[in-house]
């Protein structure tokens, strides 16, 4: 049988279309309470598909870029997310500017923390081209793999360390992660980059525990968050940096970075995105 039950979509501005939810209610199943983050960061939503009319009624076209402070009160619902920004669509304005200062205000007022927008022209986008992860993959590793729930207990060293001293750094990445939006159930592809500098992790474990979140129900910026803790508690690096770039669905794209002392590599567009 079909579903034939249809979204009403608005396409004149709407403000009170976006939906946010509190991070803290996230962030308690974690350990992570009071206002002192055990990491740092912040979170790149990537809308390839909006549209606006200018002053004259002629559409205009544009990837909207907006980055979030990972210390906001609320992050932003993904429909609602593209609900909100179909609505600008038969909307009129005056300057591009107009455009960018409306989202602003809004998603500020939303999360309740300061946000960037960036609009960028199709020869912009088309400019800044697609990038390539850095690192190891993980991808073609021989291992059989069984458990398709969050398993943190997989996470392993690689040995004990002898000497303090001893360390390694290295960034590690993957293209099989999967997970479930908790308000869908649909799934949510993408891939992870782990960079750190400690205790080697062992590169099989790392990757079957990112395997164990296959069937795994949460939002990307939480299930990024439960990584670094995971990662953090159970391998204890020195520094740590997780970054998870969700693909396009909605025509939007996530990218979730948590870092504490390391440097997180810079916003790339990868190959599903």
């Amino acid at each position: 049988m079909h579903n034939t039950q249809k979204t009403a979509y608005k396409d004149s501005y709407l403000s009170s279309l976006l939906k946010s939810l509190p991070r803290q209610e996230q962030r308690q199943p974690l350990g992570i309470t009071g206002k002192k983050l055990p990491f740092d960061g912040f979170d790149i939503w990537n809308a390839y598909e909006f549209s606006w009319l200018n002053a004259k009624g002629r559409p205009e076209v544009a990837l909207a870029r907006f980055q979030m402070p990972v210390g906001s009160v609320n992050f932003i619902e993904s429909k609602s997310f593209k609900l909100y920004l179909g609505s600008c669509s038969n909307t009129r304005f005056a300057l591009r500017s107009e455009v960018v200062d409306t989202l602003k205000s809004d998603l500020t007022r939303a999360i309740n923390a300061p946000v960037k927008v960036l609009l960028m022209t199709p020869e912009e986008v088309q400019k800044e081209g697609l990038g390539q992860l850095c690192g190891t993959c993980l991808d073609n590793l021989d291992v059989e793999i069984s458990e398709y729930r969050w398993n943190p207990e997989l996470l392993e060293l690689e040995k004990e360390l002898k000497l303090e001293k001893e360390s390694v750094q290295e960034t590690l990445y993957t293209h099989l992660f999967r997970s479930l939006c908790p308000i869908t159930g649909q799934p949510d592809l993408g891939s992870i980059t782990v960079q750190y500098e400690g205790p080697g992790i062992r590169h099989e474990g790392l990757l079957k525990y990112l395997v164990s979140y296959r069937n795994q129900a949460a939002f990307g910026e939480q299930i990024t968050e439960q990584i670094f803790v995971d990662i953090m508690k159970q391998c204890s690096p020195r520094k740590l940096a997780v970054i998870a770039r969700f693909n396009r669905r909605g025509g939007i794209d996530i990218n979730v970075h948590r870092t504490s002392e390391l440097v997180s590599k810079d916003e790339v567009r990868i190959w599903r995105q």
